[in-house]
Parts: C-alpha cells; sequence; structure tokens
C-alpha cells in the first residue's frame, strides 16, 4: 500500500522443515511466546500471536509463513529475502511453484552465496562489502572473488566514484539508509551518491520525495 517496489523478509526454518518469518533466531521479541524458532515445529509456531507495542490496537495473528507471504504478494510486490536459516533449493522450489522466480532477490551471509548461485542460478543475490573496500579497485578486487548481482551496506561507507565503478561492472547498490535520522536531507545526500536502490523504514515518505524531485 506504500507503493514500494520491495519489501524484506526475514526467512528462518521449524523444526519440521517449513520456512516461517522470523527476524530473530528466538521468537521472544516479537511474539508473546519463547524459544528458538529452530526448535519449534510449525505447529507450534502458527499458535503464537505477534506483539508489536507500535500497534497497540492489532488484532491477535499468527506469525506468517514464507507460503502465506508469496501468496500474498504475487503480481503485486517484489521480495528482499533475507536469508537468516533456510535451503536454498527449498527458497527456489517455492518461488517457482508461485511462479515468482523473477520476484525476489536474496541476502546471503559470508560464503553462503556460492550455495545460492549453484542451487538458484537465476535469483540475484546481495551481499556487503567489507570496511575495507574504500575504493572502486579495492571493492573492484573483493567483488570478483564472488561476483554478485547486487550490493548493500550503510549508504554512509560508499563514495560516487565507487557507485558509478560498480555499476560499470553491472552490479548496482542498493544501501541501508534506516536510522533515526532518516529524512529528504539524507535522502538527497544518497541520491547524489547515484545508488540505484535504497533500504528504506519509510517508503511511503521516501517515494513521496523521489515524486517530488522527478525521480519516480
Amino acid at each position: 500500500k506504500d507503493d514500494a517496489d520491495y519489501m524484506e523478509i526475514d526467512l528462518r526454518t521449524t523444526k519440521d522443515g517449513h520456512i516461517v518469518i522470523m527476524h530473530d533466531s528466538t521468537v521472544d521479541r516479537m511474539t508473546d511466546g519463547k524459544g528458538k524458532v529452530a526448535e519449534m515445529t510449525l505447529e507450534e509456531f502458527r499458535r503464537l500471536h505477534i506483539v508489536d507495542k507500535r500497534f497497540p490496537n492489532r488484532p491477535p495473528e499468527p506469525p506468517p509463513t514464507f507460503e502465506e507471504c508469496l501468496q500474498a504478494a504475487k503480481g503485486k510486490l517484489y521480495f528482499y529475502l533475507d536469508c537468516k536459516a533456510v535451503d536454498p533449493k527449498q527458497v527456489w522450489g517455492l518461488l517457482k511453484r508461485y511462479k515468482m522466480e523473477k520476484s525476489a532477490l536474496v541476502y546471503t551471509y559470508g560464503d553462503e552465496w556460492q550455495k545460492w548461485k549453484e542451487a538458484c542460478p537465476r535469483l540475484p543475490i546481495m551481499v556487503s562489502p567489507p570496511e575495507e573496500a574504500k575504493t572502486p579497485e579495492s571493492l573492484r578486487a573483493w567483488w570478483q572473488k564472488q561476483p554478485v548481482e547486487l550490493l548493500d551496506g550503510p549508504f554512509y561507507g560508499y563514495t560516487r566514484e565507487q557507485v558509478d565503478a560498480a555499476l560499470t561492472w553491472g552490479v548496482e547498490v542498493w544501501p541501508d539508509i534506516q536510522n533515526p535520522l532518516e529524512s529528504p536531507e539524507q535522502w538527497s545526500k544518497a541520491m547524489a551518491l547515484g545508488f540505484q536502490g535504497l533500504q528504506s523504514d519509510h517508503p511511503a515518505q521516501l517515494i513521496a520525495y523521489l515524486k517530488s524531485i522527478g525521480k519516480r
């Protein structure tokens, strides 16, 4: 409803092999229950209720599964899959089942990108470069060892030279800009750096800003 292009969801796997949505490894912070997702069955997970202090009047509902998200978003929204603890082949199988192979990208950690390349070669992969990659040359040297399609990381960690250089390799940069001071002033600075996407906590306001400057 905010006219966003992508929605980030965090994927984890239950004890009995179902992919569900939960950022933390435990359900303690976001639900009325306690325990690790990996030690729960799907039935136990679905007995929980989401607890979000930002929306005190929200009716009680269980945390969603990955399949429910795919069903709800098909044809409406793309997914940024933050893959905390899942099997790449299982994720790819579900995307194919719902004909959403071209509607998602994967964020992964460390050397996990190699498993995703093998299991889902058509799925764009995003990773965060190391802090020491501070120049176009050092960024390219690092990227050549793991040639993924997208780069993440804090927006203030990039220079315009790095962003422009990445584009010449066919790589887009979609950094994080979520922070307590996120505002048009920060969005303006990010636009000046030439990013192709921004990960925001305020998609409606960001999109309104982009429209106001003729960038959307």
